[in-house]
C-alpha cells in the first residue's frame, strides 16, 4: 500500500509520496500560501502522454472567477474574434461556435433558480457539472478526493510549465467548428484552457492524523 500524507497548517500543506503510481515515481507535492494565494507544485510529473514536466498552479483561484472572466473577455473581444477568423472559416461556422461558446458559459454562470430550470429540461452543460461537484470530496485548497476511485485530484491554474522530458504529441483530427471554437478561446486567452488536473492513484489520505 503506498501510503500518503496530508498534513495541514494555518497557512501551508504538504504531501509527499515515493510512488504516486507506475509512472510518476517520487513525485512530490507541495502546496503554500504566499500573500493570500495558494500556490502548488507538482514535480515530475509524467502525463499519459509520457511528457515529465514540473507545473507550478494556481491553486486558490475560484473557478467562479475564472468562468467570469472568459465571459467578459469573450464579449469584450468578439469584433476581434471575427475579423481574425473570418479570414479562414465560414461566417456561419463562427456564427455557431460563438454562439455555443457563449451559452455553455451562460449556462455555467447562471443563478440557481436558471440553474434548476435547466436541470428540469435534462441539460448536458449543468448535468456535466453537477457530476463533477458531486462526485468528490474537498480535503483542501486545490486539492480534492474522487468518491467512488478514491483518487487524488490536485487542481487550479497552470502558471509555470517546465518540461522535463519532452514527447511528440500525435496530431488529432477535429471538425471545423471544434477547431473554431478552440480558436475562439485561444484568442480570447481563456483562463479554462490553462485549469489543469492531475490524477494520482487510490491512496490511503491522512489529514492531521484522520483518515478520509
Amino acid at each position: 500500500m503506498n501510503n500518503k500524507i496530508l498534513s495541514l497548517t494555518k497557512n501551508s500543506y504538504k504531501m509527499e509520496t515515493n510512488v504516486f503510481s507506475d509512472k510518476n515515481i517520487k513525485l512530490v507535492v507541495t502546496a503554500k500560501t504566499i500573500k493570500g494565494t495558494s500556490f502548488v507544485g507538482v514535480r515530475d510529473y509524467q502525463n499519459k502522454q509520457g511528457e515529465v514536466s514540473n507545473y507550478t498552479i494556481n491553486a486558490g483561484i475560484s473557478y467562479l472567477n475564472v468562468l467570469k472572466h472568459d465571459y467578459q473577455s469573450l464579449i469584450d473581444k468578439q469584433a476581434d474574434v471575427y475579423a481574425v477568423l473570418n479570414k479562414n472559416y465560414p461566417i456561419a461556422v463562427i456564427d455557431e461556435a460563438y454562439k455555443q461558446v457563449l451559452t455553455s458559459l451562460e449556462k455555467r454562470l447562471s443563478d440557481e433558480e436558471t440553474k434548476d430550470k435547466l436541470r428540469s429540461e435534462g441539460d448536458e452543460t449543468i448535468a456535466r457539472s453537477d457530476a463533477q461537484i458531486n462526485a468528490y470530496v474537498n480535503i483542501a485548497k486545490g486539492v480534492k478526493l474522487h468518491k467512488d476511485t478514491l483518487q487524488l485530484h490536485v487542481f487550479g491554474l497552470v502558471v509555470k510549465k517546465t518540461v522535463l522530458v519532452p514527447t511528440e504529441y500525435k496530431a488529432t483530427k477535429s471538425r471545423e467548428l471544434t477547431i473554431v471554437k478552440n480558436k475562439i478561446e485561444k484568442l480570447c486567452d481563456f483562463k479554462q484552457s490553462k485549469y489543469r488536473t492531475f490524477i494520482f492513484n487510490k491512496a490511503d489520505v491522512k489529514m492531521q492524523g484522520i483518515e478520509i
